[in-house]
């Protein structure tokens, strides 16, 4: 018969009216409180300026194991207007197959009467799906209380109890009571009722305290009370399976192998299932050739590629269907299935041409720590699979799509651990990870001018998981919605930027795995001016894809690892081709930790400017203790982050003023005039009285020569430099340092004009010395003390100055030839100002003076001695 619309019609309201019967079907009743709970005591008094708009004076939750029912009381009391809304609504969650929600009182203690507030005709139980966006269907009821008149200062006191158990646990049980949570509670209060043939399992963690433990007749109580319960915080960026509250498990689950055991069975098919299956895969599946014969990894990859891409995910997770797997043949059918209907479709298909395969359970968060747990079905929240080939172990997630890298190469994520639902499997086991996942980007700017705007090309190679994550995403958008935001990410930098052609990708699926994006931009405005000088020009380089990597969240006091993402590397490469030639000064960087890798290098060549930065993740979390060092690093990382090409306009309009600098002759014409004229002044008035009276002057002979030779090359090596070396006369030079920003611009035209000065000062001072040493002048030795130690300062001073204004310019030569030569000049003044203090050759060298002053005779010299000869007057 075929379906009329008025028929469809009558069958959607069908459909309806099923899932209202069935939800009314479930409302919660009223019964009065289990005769097995014991009624919990609590305190009213707290801080209340430390706490928010409520405060829980009282949680207690009870487990009776044997009448599988959970109680649980609150009572909390309201402290303002933001209490009052965070409390005025409560919601009850249960699943329908196999649970039951009892209500037994919903009060509101005011000036210390008790109002009754439960009314279950206004009890409204929806089916809200809250992980349907996950493609994932629970079947859970929540029931929402709406309660009016609520006020700040009331105390609620609520209980209610959960009945039944899910029936694939056949009788097992696991429960977990946290001692301490993110809110602080003035008394939290627990209690499982078991058994006393019962054997149950306690685990610990984090010091938390053994219960009191009582016999009542066939069953054993344990009990534990706390009071005043100070709140934990996390901190940022906390691993998913880091959990340090105190906590308590307690489990009858037994071993990995009594639950490989008891779920294996549940993944297992019949003779006639498999049979049926095969028929329909080979119907429904059929195996693409190419020229060459088939090969059993090709058969696997297609199967793997279709359960993948062709079966949609979608999950039914409620009652029974939380941990047993629909039927391959039903989900084959129906064309869509949960990770445990995938995963068994899945090894069923590779089962069916020869391969071994398994489903394998695992963690999604906390595959860390799995391991350090009781044995237990509620630690695993994802299925998927595991099968050998030629002798080796592959792992497979089917609800991945858009995978590449053949069977050799395809990603797996970090579960770490697993449970491997196979025969005789009495462990976990470790699951590598090794993948190369990472992300080559390549940003090309073509500069058309100078202040002007270029085009800017961006290549991106994703690679391994990052090729599949980006291949599902342009799988679900088009290209032009995927290329708005791409434009959008880029305005950041760039207000002007346009689309220059459409955003193209190279997709290579197979064995290489790679995905690759290609996108074309213009700006019209590349350059930006400087806030302090209009005429200095500035491009900055900024790999801006690479923040995510670098940007390190601080929290004080840490407690708790620090999770960085799966390891992933990322390489970086930024080409400016610029109009004209540019000269950069090279450098590198490398951060090098046990968690991570960074290289950074800039680089120059011709009208080329390089900049590349390499970043490798090598784990996904750091301890607490090495977390400080680790966000230091990544400071020191992001001081590297932003480059600046520099353009001084006003420099370039007076590019060809490239001569000599007047302001320099200007200088040298002005010093050498004054300084000239002390140098008169010197040389004829300052006449010292020798320190040997009446003595013939000395030969100028022993150690004084080579003080001879030195202070004739001063002047001519000073004039040299001067000259030649450090460009003190080039107009570009200090054209360039005048409109250069900052303390490296006018601070260093200031330095440049004062050691102008000094050393033609020296120049003319150590020429008037020249002359006053060969004519063994009187004042020659306190000249000679004032030359040394005037020298050794102003080559301190100006090395202190230099450091300070342009330090960062400075190579290792350059600070190696800078402390050479302070040191050499330390020692020139250690060895020759004592020498001219003390030196008796030179008292007797440096005794005349100038002509104006008349001398006494002097007495004859004994040409053999050297000594005076004195005659007695008579």
């Amino acid at each position: 018969m075929k379906n009329t619309p008025s028929t469809l019609k009558y069958y959607t309201m069908l459909f309806f009216v099923f899932i209202i019967c069935g939800v009314c079907a479930q409302k919660p009743i009223k019964t009065a409180t289990p005769n097995w709970v014991e009624e919990a005591l609590y305190t009213t008094t707290f801080q209340e300026e430390d706490q928010s708009g409520y405060y829980y004076l009282l949680s207690d939750t009870q487990v009776n194991a044997i009448t599988k029912e959970y109680y649980a009381r609150i009572v909390v009391k309201v402290l303002n207007s933001e209490g009052v809304s965070q409390l005025s609504d409560l919601t009850f969650e249960f699943d329908p197959e196999y649970e039951q929600l009892f209500f037994h009182k919903m009060d509101v203690i005011r000036d210390g009467e008790r109002i009754n507030k439960l009314d279950l005709n206004t009890i409204q139980t929806v089916q809200r799906e809250s992980n349907l966006e996950r493609k994932l269907y629970d079947g859970r009821l929540t029931s929402i209380v709406n309660l009016i008149d609520i006020r700040a200062g009331d105390i609620l006191d609520y209980s209610y109890t959960i009945r039944g158990g899910n029936p694939v646990y056949e009788g097992d049980y696991g429960v977990l009571f946290n001692m301490q949570y993110g809110i602080p509670f003035g008394s939290l209060h627990y209690r499982i009722v078991t058994n006393k043939n019962e054997t149950p399992q306690f685990d610990y963690k984090y010091g938390a305290e053994k219960p009191e433990i009582k016999t009542i007749g066939d069953r054993i109580v344990y009990e534990w009370s706390k009071k005043d319960v100070e709140a934990k915080f996390y901190d940022t960026n906390t691993p998913s399976w880091f959990d340090d509250y105190p906590r308590v498990l307690i489990s009858t689950h037994g071993s990995w192998d009594d639950i490989v055991k008891q779920y294996g069975k549940l993944y297992q098919l019949s003779k006639k299932d498999k049979a049926q299956l095969s028929k329909l895969a080979n119907q429904s599946i059929p195996l693409q050739s190419t020229d060459i014969e088939v090969t059993k990894a090709n058969q696997i990859q297609q199967l793997i590629d279709f359960v993948q891409d062709d079966i949609r995910y979608f999950g039914f997770e409620n009652g029974l269907s939380s941990h047993t797997p629909e039927s391959p043949l039903k989900i084959l059918n129906q064309r869509y299935g949960d990770c445990k209907g995938k995963s068994l479709l899945l090894v069923g298909l590779l089962e069916n041409i020869g391969v071994e395969a398994y489903p394998m359970l695992v963690s999604t968060s906390n595959g860390e720590t799995i391991g350090d747990s009781m044995p237990s079905p509620n630690l695993f929240n994802h299925c998927v699979v595991n099968y050998s080939f030629e002798g080796k172990d592959y792992y497979i997630d089917p609800t991945i799509s858009n995978q590449g890298g053949g069977i050799a190469n395809r990603s797996f994520p970090n579960y770490k651990k697993g449970l491997v639902l196979k025969p005789g499997q009495d462990s976990l086991v470790d699951i590598p990870y090794d993948e190369d996942s990472g992300i080559e980007i390549q940003e090309i700017y073509d500069i058309n001018e100078i202040n002007g705007g270029g085009s800017l090309t961006i290549v991106t190679t994703y690679n391994g998981s990052k090729a599949d994550n980006t291949r599902a995403d342009f799988a679900r958008r088009s290209n032009a919605s995927i290329q708005k935001d791409y434009v959008k990410f880029y305005s950041s930098l760039f207000p002007t930027i346009k689309a220059d052609d459409k955003i193209t990708i190279e997709d290579f699926r197979g064995a290489r795995n790679q995905f690759i994006v290609r996108e074309k931009y213009t700006i019209d405005s590349l350059w930006q001016k400087s806030s302090e000088n209009d005429k200095l020009l500035y491009f900055e380089i900024y790999p801006l894809a690479f923040e995510e990597y670098t940007t390190v969240s601080k929290s004080p006091a840490r407690t708790a690892p620090y999770f960085i993402g799966y390891p992933a590397s990322i390489s970086y490469d930024i080409s400016v081709n610029l109009p004209e030639e540019w000269s950069v000064e090279a450098s590198t960087n490398t951060v090098e930790s046990d968690y991570f890798t960074y290289d950074y290098a800039v680089e120059s060549y011709l009208n080329k400017v390089l900049v590349t930065h390499n970043y490798s993740r090598k784990t996904d979390f750091v301890p607490v203790e090495d977390v400080q060092e680790y966000i230091t690093q990544h400071e020191e990382i992001r001081s590297d982050l932003s480059y600046f090409l520099t353009y001084n306009q006003g420099l370039a309009e007076s590019a060809d003023n490239s001569g000599i600098s007047w302001v320099a002759m200007l200088l040298t014409l002005l010093t050498l005039g004054f300084s000239g004229y002390g140098a008169y002044k010197l040389y004829v008035y300052y006449d010292v009285e020798p320190r040997v009276k009446d003595a013939r002057a000395k030969p100028i002979g022993g150690w004084l020569v080579i003080v001879a030779i030195g202070l004739v090359l001063t002047p001519i090596i000073l004039l040299i430099t001067l000259v030649m070396e450090d460009g003190f006369y080039d107009a570009y030079t200090w054209a360039t340092l005048w409109n250069t920003e900052g303390i490296q611009g006018k601070p260093s035209v200031i330095l440049i004009a004062m050691e102008l000065v000094i050393n033609l000062v020296r120049i003319v001072f150590s020429t008037v010395l020249i002359v006053l040493f060969f004519e063994r002048r009187s004042s020659v030795p306190r000249l000679m003390v004032i030359l040394y130690a005037s020298t050794l300062i102003f080559i301190v001073l100006d090395a202190i100055f230099a450091y300070t204004i342009n330090g960062d310019l400075f190579t290792s030569e350059d600070d190696y030839d800078t402390a050479k030569e302070i040191i050499r000049s330390v020692f020139r003044a250690a060895i020759w100002i004592p020498y001219f203090l003390i030196s008796d050759r030179v008292k007797k060298t440096f005794v005349k003076r100038w002509k104006h002053y008349e001398s006494p005779a002097l007495a004859p010299i004994n040409s053999e001695t050297e000594e005076l000869v004195f005659k007695e007057e008579v």
